[in-house]
Parts: C-alpha cells; sequence; structure tokens
C-alpha cells in the first residue's frame, strides 16, 4: 500500500493573500522534506484557468470573483508552486479548475498508477480546496490523514472545527510532528 503526500493550493497567487504564512510555510517545507527522505511520492496541485477564463461559469460562487482580479491565469507567477516546497524531478504538478482537487482533473488515475490506497493532505485553504478534496477521496474510498497544522485558513475557528468534528470523524487528524514521527519509525521497522 502506496502513500501520497497531496499539496494543495501552496501557490503564490493564495500565499500572497494570507497573512504572515512564513511559520506555515516553515511547517510545510519541513514535512515536505521528511517525506521526500520517506520516499512518499509527492503530488502539488494548483489551480489556474486558461486565458480568457473559458471555465468560468456565472453559476460558480468562486470562479467569477477571481476572473474579476483577473487572477490565476496559467504561466503567471501566482500560479506557481511556492518555491519553499518547490517540486523536484519526479514529482507532479496537477492543475485544477474548481475547489475539489479530484473534480475533473487526473488525480484519481495518477494515484492509482501509484498504487495509492493512502492520501495525506496538507494545504490550502481549508475551508475550500480541503475540504473538498478530503470529502470526495473518502467517496472515492481512500485512507485519508488530514495534516492539522500544514493546512491553513483565513478562519482559524472554522480551520478547528473542520479538523476537530468533521475531519476526524473519517480521516486521520495528525500533526506534521506525529506524521514525521510516524514516516520514521515506519523506515525503520
Amino acid at each position: 500500500m502506496a502513500t501520497v503526500l497531496l499539496i494543495l493550493d501552496v501557490q503564490n497567487g493564495v500565499i500572497d493573500r494570507l497573512h504572515s504564512p512564513e511559520p506555515y510555510l516553515e511547517r510545510l517545507a519541513s514535512t515536505v522534506t521528511s517525506a521526500r527522505k520517506a520516499n512518499v511520492k509527492i503530488i502539488h496541485v494548483i489551480t489556474a484557468f486558461r486565458p480568457g477564463y473559458p471555465e468560468n461559469n456565472p453559476n460558480n460562487s468562486s470562479v467569477p470573483s477571481v476572473v474579476a482580479r483577473g487572477e490565476y491565469l496559467e504561466g503567471h507567477s501566482s500560479v506557481q508552486v511556492h518555491p519553499a516546497i518547490a517540486p523536484v524531478s519526479g514529482e507532479v504538478v496537477l492543475t485544477k479548475r474548481r475547489v475539489s482537487a479530484f473534480f475533473s482533473t487526473e488525480l484519481d488515475m495518477l494515484l492509482r498508477c501509484a498504487n495509492a490506497e493512502s492520501i495525506v493532505v496538507a494545504g490550502l485553504i481549508t475551508s475550500g480546496a480541503v475540504l473538498s478534496t478530503v470529502r470526495q477521496a473518502m467517496d472515492m474510498d481512500y485512507r485519508i490523514t488530514v495534516l492539522e497544522n500544514c493546512c491553513m485558513d483565513r478562519d482559524e475557528e472554522l480551520h478547528r472545527v473542520l479538523m476537530e468534528k468533521v475531519f476526524a470523524r473519517k480521516a486521520d487528524v495528525l500533526s506534521a510532528a506525529e506524521w514525521a514521527e510516524k514516516l520514521f519509525t515506519e523506515a525503520h521497522r
């Protein structure tokens, strides 16, 4: 059984909108280093749109505001994975056009090709991409671990409620340090 670390929307344009992201980025970078040392596959998921925003539908509550701000266009620096966790050779960068990393992407195929039964989720924003991706992964029968302090939301109370009352019911919710320790223990069995 393989495990894959999914890193959601940790891209320049999202990081730039956060207040004091440095401690978060340091924690996530350390977690990525631990995953790489343990040979855990990593998939970076970014949000990007084509020029002219053909993915925009006025019924969608998220995309029109992005269009109005002119953000997240393919090729723009705002859609690049943040340098603190820049992908290395062999790591996939997957582009999504909606909130969930699974919706209309090849994520499920990539996970199945990697023989992944377990996914570990980190990223931004807890009430957005993390919530949508975790819930869909649960429905697709993946075992889920959510790295509580490697996810972040602008609303700290909402983050706490999702971690303690929603995700914890059906997933393992661990700190980055707890997961790194688990990786170390498994590697030395």
